[in-house]
């Protein structure tokens, strides 16, 4: 797998792991033995958590990040995940200045790219292609020496929405109002809804 798409697998997943489980504050394994003492002598404030409740907490905060790893590691590898993780970030980086019409414009070369013979097979080649040369590649901030790291979060969401939505109708071969219900819709891959419509595939 190319260096620059594991890492951007890699940092997808730190993202989304350090969401997951946040540690709650106000916890405190040191505190003075004369506070503690006080806290349980004293009959307004209720008595001071035990040693095995902090240990349970955090017994059950670490079962919780290490079920947001299982589940990020098993989806960060998943096919369909990382082709939309790098087409993203080229509309992230080539385009996501335009309206969203422009970023799906440049998506749709990337996929069309994919199915051509004469380019990479995958999403991720076809944008990495030409990676290791510098200032030699198809996509320019694939080989600008800049790290591929999106920073703006509104802008990287909307990069996201495009890449799921192209990759969404790329196989469509079919499509009908969401008010009728056509016979041979049976038989096709129902794809997606966006709008009145519902598209779908034949495989």
């Amino acid at each position: 797998m190319n260096g620059k798409i594991l890492a951007l697998s890699l940092c997808v997943a730190l993202t989304i792991f350090s969401g997951a489980a946040p540690a709650e504050p106000g916890y405190s394994f040191n505190a003075p033995r004369e506070a503690a003492a006080k806290v349980e002598t004293n009959p307004i404030q209720p008595s001071a958590p035990r040693r095995s409740d902090f240990r349970e907490t955090a017994l059950t905060h670490a079962g919780a990040r290490i079920a947001a790893w299982k589940s990020t590691l098993k989806t960060m590898f998943d096919p369909h995940i990382v082709a939309q993780n790098c087409l993203a970030t080229a509309v992230y980086f080539e385009a996501r200045s335009e309206s969203q019409l422009g970023q799906m414009a440049v998506a749709t070369v990337i996929l069309n790219r994919a199915k051509a013979s004469n380019y990479p097979s995958s999403i991720c080649g076809v944008i990495y292609q030409g990676a290791h040369r510098p200032n030699a590649c198809q996509f320019s901030f694939a080989c600008d020496g800049q790290s591929d790291i999106p920073q703006d979060a509104r802008a990287w969401e909307a990069a996201v929405e495009v890449a799921a939505l192209a990759l969404a109708v790329a196989g469509a071969t079919h499509y009908h109002a969401d008010y009728v219900d056509p016979s041979w819709s049976k038989s096709l891959h129902r794809l997606t809804k966006i709008g009145r419509h519902i598209f779908y595939s034949q495989g």
